[in-house]
């Protein structure tokens, strides 16, 4: 373990002289016993001057961690942050606290210290002390990419990938590199089929038509796959990054529709397939204008690529005065481009459209056709037509190939059908497994403008995952003590993306795509993994600070609500609110976690054993989790926690977590004050007065080293 960072601390004096304030003083006392002498005041460090004179102390002293206590004026990124690279520093290397409460005027003048600034900064002492700098390594990585599909995206994919100067390996489904689709239409169509003729030209583009993966094991940059061509020849590849741009296959999306299977009954590609060859319709069906239904979003709500091709159907029908076409939907997708004046125009060029959201559609086959039957909510009745054709749209339907590829590149259909996880957070290309991006088909039924730009989106991934075959990178981050360690292998389950891997059966972590979220640490059973600079140590350090002790400035009995923060949400929203002038309620305590999936248990019961009424988490919204599955793991910690609670003798209501997200600043405060509320309701803690004896007699206790020798 390398040796702690050198730290030095900046208190802003707020416009005002260090002796006038008592409170300040006790603050330069609380740095000074932690920095050993590296404490420095400064009259505004709100202002440029201000911001320059901590850069200037920073280089001289040649300090490795930076510590502000200041105004929320004050924040990082800003003035401060460029004033440090102009200096040649790392911004990240400064911490800066909010101690002060900004004058509630200019007139006034002056800052005050804000309640709880000792505590704060006591905690953030606390977690200097566990700051370690990393050393930084290059590492060689595979170039190649992988490529899974076919049609356009993957063909914009390989072309992309070509022209940056990677080697791709293009592995096709079928013979074909552009196979009709006929939902895209004609254009896109063309489109392909260029892209399909330039792309066999290419250099350093490996074509394996017809081939199937059968295992990729490894992590990004450092990919082993196994393909079988379709001659059954076996090639073993070693890639970089992978891009699935292959879809589930697609049924009918008629579920509920009371029909059996019939030729009555087509799908929407099969409908426009029959459009583009006209005779065929006219000698089936006897060259009389044609009655056609057009289903749209029956069982599922369809994807505005359905309903612009099923208005272009319906358009192509109403060519015929005679002809009939009546387009049935529940909720119209109109969000593509230009969509919602088609709609318009094909109504008047004499397309029905009913909306059926009401009762549903009921059909039945009769002797010239099928009749379908829906409640007309306007006219309040029901209402019935008879059509020669039932056209449908389509939906994911993964079979068992689908499954079986998508298991081998570590990855599952959600319940949408497709690979795209419902995290706002993997939007746009992101996969549950790092290296593996999505474009196209794999994530959804889209348009062939929305498809290029993720594909621009995987391009720009690659290139920065893999660069030019090197990369620079922090090592070290996530240790694992192999002793400790049981193999059992939790970590690698849980890891939301991908990071943690196999070696020799032992968990070993991939830098190139760790987020350092913690999740893995904080499931492990044996506490065999710990983030460097993020140790258990740290926040029980961090917790302790925050509790005080008996008599320091009255902390211990304001010590109410101890606050988790995640960094990547709450925390941020704190902050704005900070800005804003807003101030958390007296008592609450905040210890700010890097996500809330390295919310360890222990950290919460810490909390309670030191004399904190009440808990609470603050986490991401499930569905918007910066790490994907954080705050989805903490919330299965807190509701175990609160079940141990209950059986220790505990309310479990001193326990509660929400979800915010980085914008809701009011919200944040709002919550605080709320769990504030509910614990002054339950009152003190049965373990506060504990904490507090043991506390006070910890000042009159000799500390005994726990280490034994046994001398044979």
């Amino acid at each position: 373990m390398s040796q702690p960072a050198k730290v030095g601390v900046f208190l802003c004096q707020g416009g005002r002289q260090a002796a006038d304030s008592l409170e300040f003083k006790q603050l330069r006392w609380t740095a000074d016993a932690a920095a050993g002498g590296l404490v420095f005041e400064l009259p505004q460090t709100c202002q440029a001057e201000g911001a320059a004179a901590i850069a200037r102390l920073t280089q001289e002293h040649e300090l490795e961690a930076v510590v502000v206590g200041a105004c929320p004026l004050l924040k990082n990124p800003g003035q401060l942050s460029g004033a440090l690279r102009q200096a040649g520093l790392d911004p990240d290397m400064a911490l800066v606290l909010d101690l002060c409460q900004k004058p509630a005027s200019q007139a006034a003048g002056t800052c005050q210290v804000a309640p709880g600034a000792q505590a704060a900064l006591s905690q953030a002492l606390c977690s200097q002390v566990f700051r370690h700098p990393l050393a930084c390594e290059s590492r060689q990585v595979a170039t190649r990419v992988l490529v899974l599909g076919d049609g356009l995206a993957a063909l914009l994919a390989v072309r992309g990938l070509a022209q940056a100067g990677y080697p791709v390996s293009l592995l096709t489904p079928g013979k074909r590199l552009a196979p009709p689709v006929p939902l895209l239409g004609t254009e896109a169509a063309e489109m392909a089929a260029a892209l399909a003729s330039e792309v066999e030209g290419l250099a350093g583009v490996d074509l394996l038509r017809q081939a199937e993966l059968l295992s990729l094991s490894g992590g990004a940059g450092d990919f082993r796959a196994q393909v079988r061509d379709r001659g059954g020849e076996l090639h073993e590849l070693k890639l970089g990054a992978v891009i699935m741009a292959q879809g589930p296959p697609l049924a009918q999306n008629r579920a509920g529709l009371g029909l059996p299977e019939s030729e009555r009954v087509v799908s929407l590609s099969q409908f426009l397939t029959m459009l583009a060859a006209p005779e065929h319709l006219q000698k089936r069906f006897g060259g009389r204008p044609l009655r056609v239904g057009l289903l749209v979003g029956l069982a599922r709500q369809a994807d505005p690529l359905s309903m612009r091709a099923a208005c272009l159907a319906a358009q192509r029908v109403a060519v015929d005065p005679e002809a009939r076409a009546v387009l049935f939907t529940g909720n119209a997708k109109v969000a593509g481009s230009g969509l919602e004046a088609l709609t318009q125009q094909v109504r008047g060029q004499g397309v029905i459209m009913v909306k059926f959201s009401a009762g549903g559609l009921k059909a039945q086959e009769t002797e010239g056709g099928v009749e379908i039957t829906w409640d007309e909510e306007v006219l309040g009745s029901s209402l019935s037509q008879e059509f020669d054709l039932l056209v449908v749209d389509e939906t994911p339907a993964p079979d068992a190939a689908y499954w079986r590829l998508a298991r081998r590149l570590g990855l599952a259909p959600g319940r949408d059908g497709y690979l795209q996880p419902d995290q706002v957070a993997a939007l746009p290309v992101q996969s549950r497994r790092g290296g593996v991006l999505l474009v196209g088909p794999a994530r959804g039924q889209g348009e062939p403008e929305r498809w290029q730009d993720e594909v621009a989106e995987a391009l720009l991934e690659t290139r920065g995952l893999l660069q030019r075959g090197e990369v620079r990178l922090e090592a070290g981050r996530v240790q694992v003590d192999r002793k400790r360690c049981a193999i059992c292998l939790t970590c690698v389950r849980v890891c939301p993306r991908g990071a943690m891997g196999r070696l020799d059966r032992r968990p070993v972590y991939n830098p190139l795509v760790c987020t350092a979220c913690g999740t893995c640490a904080a499931e492990c059973p044996m506490e065999a993994i710990q983030l460097v600079g993020l140790e258990d140590e740290r926040f029980s350090a961090e917790i302790g600070a925050a509790a005080g002790r008996v008599g320091d400035l009255g902390q211990a009995g304001e010590r109410s609500l101890m606050v988790f923060l995640c960094a990547n949400s709450a925390a941020q929203a704190f902050r704005a609110a900070r800005l804003a002038g807003s101030e958390p309620p007296p008592g609450a305590r905040l210890v700010e976690v890097p996500c809330a999936g390295k919310l360890d248990p222990d950290m919460v019961l810490e909390a309670f054993r030191r004399g904190f009424d009440g808990v609470l988490v603050l986490s991401c919204f499930p569905d918007a989790c910066h790490s994907l599955t954080g705050s989805t793991w903490a919330g299965y910690r807190t509701g175990h926690l609160q079940n141990l609670l209950s059986e220790a003798g505990l309310e479990p209501e001193r326990l509660v977590s929400a979800g915010v997200a980085p914008s809701q600043a009011r919200e944040v405060m709002r919550l605080m004050a709320q769990a504030q509320e509910a614990v002054a309701a339950l009152g003190p803690s049965p373990l506060k007065v504990g904490a507090q004896v043991r506390e006070l007699l910890g000042r009159y206790t000799l500390e005994v080293d726990e280490t034994y020798a046994i001398i044979a």
